[in-house]
């Protein structure tokens, strides 16, 4: 009976956050995948190529139609319409944030500050507008175009 515990602290074994060794290490599981659908193998075979062609079109096509949408933002400041602008900036937004990033490059060049910079007051420009402080949605307005413009230039776009 003596052996018994012993046998037992043989086989316990413990992995905090994969790390160690357990006999489930959650994190390893999907180090370099098989599945040639997905962004993360890195085989030859992968299906999956960033920044193909297609992609980019449809990343800009949607990006140009938001922005297109954006630029009617001052008309919902002016008539005060605080739903009609909030609409609005949720279709803008959809995918415009990501958009942004993704056409900026690298995380940390100037475009991708100026990308977030953006997001961020056209957030400050949604809360204006829902608390229906209309002067100040207005000058959000006025700077986030204003960053808009220096993101174009900075992203070539």
């Amino acid at each position: 009976m003596g052996s018994q515990p012993a046998l037992a602290l043989q086989w316990q074994r413990f992995s905090f956050f994969g790390l160690g060794s357990g006999q489930s290490d959650a994190y390893s599981q999907n180090d370099n995948p098989i599945n040639p659908y997905s962004q993360f193998s890195d085989g030859s075979d992968t299906v999956y190529k960033a920044r193909n062609p297609d992609e980019v079109d449809r990343r800009k096509k949607a990006l140009t139609a938001a922005l297109t949408r954006f630029e009617n933002t001052p008309e919902y400041i002016k008539t005060k319409q605080a739903q009609a602008l909030k609409g609005n900036l949720l279709q803008a937004g959809g995918s415009m944030k990501q958009d942004m990033i993704y056409f900026s490059g690298e995380e940390g060049s100037p475009a991708y500050a100026k990308a977030r910079e953006f997001s961020q007051k056209v957030s400050t420009l949604g809360v204006d507008g829902g608390n229906k402080q209309w002067a100040a949605a207005a000058q959000d307005y006025d700077k986030a175009a204003a960053i808009l413009s220096e993101w174009k230039s900075l992203a070539g776009f």
